[in-house]
C-alpha cells in the first residue's frame, strides 16, 4: 500500500512538471515567436544574398596501352634489371597537380585566373534567388575596402581556393574519370575545367615524355655493354615497348586518356547549391528551440529572484 502512494505521488509530480513546463512555454510564446522571426528574417535575407553555384564535369576514359609497368618489368627482369612496380593512374596525377603549388601558380598565371576574379563585374553573370541580387550589391559595396597589394599571397589563396572548387574521381566499376568544378559564374566552370584539363595534361605528357627519354637513353646505354644475344634480345624488346609507350602518350590529347564527355555550361537552373530550403528549415527549428531555452532561462531567473 505505501509503495503505491509512492508511485502515485511520483506520477502526480511529473504530471505536475509537465503542465509547468507547458504553461511556461505558453507564457512566453510571445519571446519564442519573436526570436523566431528575428532569426528566419535574417536567414531569409542572408540566402537572398547567396548567389547559386554551378558544377561542370568532363568525363575521360583511360586510355590502354600496350606497354603497361607490369609488362616492362617483366621484360626488363628477364634482362637482370629491377624497374619496380609503381604506377600511378591519370586521376591520381590529376589530383596530385591541385597539391602542387608551382603547377597551380603558373596554371593561375597563364590562364589570367586572378585578373578574371579580381575584375570589378566578376560577378555579373550571378544567379540569385527570385533574380533578385540587390541584397548581395548592397552588402558587396558596403565591404569594399582599400587595401594592399599581396599579389603572391592572392595567387597562393586562389590556388587554395581552386584547389577546394574541383573534384577528381574515378568510378571503380567503369574506370571513367570525373573531372568537375564548382563556380558561382556558370558560364566560368566549363572553362576552368577545360583550362586545367588542357595545361595538367601538357605538364604530365611532358614530365612523362621526360622520363621515357632518360629510360631510353640508360637502356640504349645497357644495351651498348652487353654481348650475349638473349640479352640483347630482351633489351631491345623493352626499348621497343618503351617507344609504343612514348607514341602512345603523344598521341593523346589529355594524358593517358580521351575524352568521353566535354565541359559543358549547366542550364540555369541545374544548381549545385546552395540548398536555401534546408537552410530555412534549420533556422526554424534551431530558433524555436533557441527561443524555448531562453525562456526557460528567463523563468529560472525569476524564480530564483522570487525565492531570494
Amino acid at each position: 500500500m505505501q509503495n503505491q502512494n509512492i508511485e502515485s505521488s511520483y506520477i502526480e509530480e511529473d504530471e505536475i512538471d509537465l503542465r509547468e513546463l507547458w504553461e511556461t512555454i505558453k507564457g512566453g510564446k510571445k519571446i519564442i515567436a519573436l526570436i523566431m522571426t528575428v532569426i528566419v528574417s535574417i536567414t531569409f535575407v542572408y540566402v537572398l544574398s547567396i548567389p547559386n553555384s554551378y558544377k561542370s564535369k568532363a568525363v575521360l576514359i583511360p586510355a590502354e596501352s600496350g606497354s603497361q609497368p607490369g609488362q616492362l618489368a617483366g621484360l626488363a627482369a628477364m634482362a637482370g634489371i629491377n624497374l619496380g612496380s609503381a604506377s600511378m593512374t591519370p586521376d591520381v596525377a590529376f589530383s596530385s597537380l591541385l597539391d602542387n603549388y608551382e603547377f597551380m601558380k603558373k596554371f593561375i598565371v597563364k590562364n589570367n585566373i586572378l585578373e578574371y576574379y579580381t575584375k570589378d563585374d566578376f560577378d555579373k553573370n550571378y544567379v540569385f534567388a527570385l533574380g533578385f541580387r540587390g541584397i548581395y550589391d548592397f552588402l558587396k559595396s558596403d565591404s569594399k575596402k582599400e587595401k594592399k597589394i599581396d599579389n603572391e599571397g592572392e595567387i597562393f589563396a586562389l590556388a587554395k581556393k581552386l584547389k577546394s572548387s574541383f573534384s577528381i574521381s574515378a568510378d571503380k566499376k567503369s574506370g571513367l574519370i570525373s573531372i568537375e568544378y564548382i563556380d558561382k559564374d556558370r558560364t566560368y566552370a566549363p572553362k576552368m575545367v577545360d583550362m586545367f584539363l588542357r595545361d595538367a595534361s601538357a605538364y604530365l605528357v611532358d614530365n612523362g615524355l621526360n622520363n621515357i627519354d632518360a629510360r631510353l637513353k640508360y637502356f640504349e646505354q645497357e644495351m651498348s655493354l652487353v654481348d650475349g644475344f638473349e640479352l640483347r634480345q630482351s633489351l631491345s624488346a623493352i626499348i621497343s615497348k618503351i617507344l609504343q609507350e612514348k607514341v602512345m602518350m603523344k598521341s593523346k590529347k589529355y594524358y593517358q586518356c580521351d575524352l568521353l564527355s566535354a565541359p559543358y555550361e549547366p542550364y540555369i537552373k541545374d544548381k549545385a547549391k546552395p540548398k536555401r530550403a534546408l537552410i530555412l528549415i534549420v533556422s526554424f527549428i534551431t530558433s524555436m528551440i533557441l527561443g524555448i531555452f531562453i525562456v526557460f532561462f528567463l523563468n529560472f531567473i525569476k524564480s530564483s529572484k522570487e525565492n531570494a
